[in-house]
């Protein structure tokens, strides 16, 4: 019976491997790789446009063979390198796909070379070096790269980069290398940088992620590499491994994901138990934003006094629809005590439709002054003290007393069309208690109630939304805000030719009216029944 086994064409391999390389820059990070590796205190990088030509040089410990760099998948790096960075031996591949022709200068000799030669197999001359310098040199000809685009894509390598990278010259920031000035912690992913504690308005939930000095991830949030306000990580070589042949991807990058947020995690939760421990507690809880978006929030379920963030004031008129009228709700301007809550200040919960169901529990709570903790509020522990102080305000009766109510009138508008009760005043009973209003009208889900010291229009913006299927219909709310006020002055005037005077339109557009007097005849129910000219 006949056997077959795995072989492989050398020469279709190496030349299918060139389109394995998804970015021409790739070439920069696998040079930049290997000065680090050959222990170089630097790498610098020069490029002439016009010619084409870019320049490299380390004063790393140099190439012990020419052959071995010439050989696909063999490093050639000691035994510690490859047991914690697993080289492939292949990103020098990268450097002859992107130029034509190329020379290499170091200890174990000088190639210069046609890099479609290499490619082919052909034999290559090495000469020997003598009286070597220290510098290892790699010249490309023929580069295929703009120089805005080296320069942009070194600045973003460098960022994280162990030694210094330089590009015609000058020095590229490297604000996120382990010896720049973050504190880095050592963490059983790596070292860690936590952002966010010098200050809770610095702090953001974005990472980035750097293996082997070089970018490897980015999460969404994040501006870009380099970028202040970042977790900063940098991945154990050992444990974690990039996608080839590029290595700007990492391998089972959803599973490195879950176990880098877990050690944040972890680590974050062990600086805010610090912090906690010293700084006050109306300080510390200013720090919710993390706590909250790391799922922490049992830390702050002894702390007395709550984050801002976690309660809302009603501080003008409600509405029904925040986005169209303004947002009537705010957070607090500064941490609410305990001890405030504890002496009287309540806290409610509500949930209410103010357009289907109508205001009086939204009303209750705006005269009231009380908090709010909503379902729209940023939450707390399930454990936390306040929950035993909070007012579920659905699960108590509600009733609207109206008191002198003098009459009732139709309004129909452009758009909103309803029936207005005129009163005195009016009570919203809540449980056992109440409120009274007299300068503001509510919507109860039917209709207007007006007290006798509002004149406004505002109460068509708790019964309407004045949107249709697309957009808010700003001109006729607010002509039908006008009118509604005109209406209600009105209805409540003790003249009632001044009301009939704010309710007739205007006639400007009908010049043979100017100047005339008319008798006009209602009948009991407010319609027209006769105009007669004077």
């Amino acid at each position: 019976m006949k056997q077959v086994s795995m072989k492989v064409n050398q020469a279709n391999l190496v030349k299918s491997l060139k389109f394995s390389f998804t970015n021409k820059a790739t070439v920069l990070g696998e040079i930049m790789q290997n000065s680090r590796r050959a222990n170089a205190t630097h790498v610098n990088f020069e490029f002439a446009p016009e010619t084409k030509i870019l320049r490299v040089t380390d004063d790393g410990c140099g190439i012990d063979s020419i052959q071995t760099l010439l050989t696909v998948a063999e490093s050639g790096w000691d035994a510690d390198v490859v047991a914690q960075e697993h080289p492939f031996g292949i990103g020098f591949l990268s450097a002859l796909f992107a130029c034509r022709h190329m020379t290499v200068t170091s200890k174990s000799g000088r190639i210069s070379v046609n890099t479609d030669d290499v490619l082919s197999f052909k034999p290559v001359t090495v000469e020997p070096m003598v009286n070597w310098d220290g510098v290892t040199s790699i010249i490309m000809l023929g580069v295929d790269l703009e120089s805005n685009v080296i320069e942009r894509k070194l600045k973003e390598l460098a960022t994280a980069f162990p030694i210094p990278v330089l590009f015609n010259g000058t020095g590229l920031p490297r604000p996120h290398a382990i010896d720049s000035d973050l504190d880095f912690i050592s963490t059983e992913i790596g070292s860690v940088c936590l952002s966010g504690f010098d200050s809770p308005t610095t702090y953001n939930e974005s990472l980035v992620m750097y293996l082997q000095g070089l970018p490897i991830y980015k999460s969404n949030s994040s501006s870009a590499y380099g970028g202040k306000g970042d977790h900063v990580i940098h991945l154990d070589s050992s444990r974690f491994f990039g996608r080839l042949p590029d290595r700007d991807e990492l391998v089972d990058k959803t599973d490195v994901l879950a176990l880098v947020k877990d050690a944040l995690k972890s680590e974050i939760e062990r600086r805010l138990i610090e912090m906690k421990s010293t700084l006050s507690p109306d300080v510390f809880v200013a720090y919710y934003d993390i706590i909250n978006d790391w799922d922490l929030l049992h830390i702050l379920n002894d702390v007395p006094v709550i984050p801002c963030q976690v309660l809302r004031e009603l501080t003008t008129y409600p509405n029904c629809n925040d986005e169209c009228f303004g947002d009537f709700e705010s957070v607090p301007e500064k941490p609410v005590l305990r001890e405030e809550i504890l002496s009287g200040r309540q806290v409610v919960s509500l949930d209410e439709d103010m357009q289907d169901e109508g205001s009086a529990l939204s009303m209750y709570v705006f005269k009231n002054e009380f908090y709010v903790y909503s379902n729209y509020s940023k939450k707390l522990d399930a454990d936390h003290w306040l929950h035993a102080h909070i007012r579920n305000l659905n699960d108590e009766k509600v009733s609207i007393e109206l008191i002198n109510e003098s009459h009732r009138a139709y309004f129909s508008g452009q758009w909103a069309c309803l029936d207005a009760v005129f009163c005195d005043a009016y009570r919203i009973h809540v449980g056992n208690d109440f409120v009274e209003i007299d300068d503001d009208s509510m919507f109860d889900g039917e209709k207007a109630i007006v007290p006798k010291k509002d004149g406004s229009g505002s109460v068509l913006s708790q019964s309407n939304s004045f949107r249709d299927e697309y957009d808010f219909q700003q001109s006729a709310y607010e002509a039908d805000e006008f009118d509604f006020s005109q209406f209600v002055v009105a209805n409540t005037s003790s003249d009632i030719a001044e009301a009939l005077k704010r309710l007739l339109p205007n006639f400007g557009g009908c010049p043979s009216l100017y100047g005339k007097s008319f008798s006009i005849t209602l009948d009991d129910q407010g319609i027209v029944t006769s105009v007669t000219a004077l």
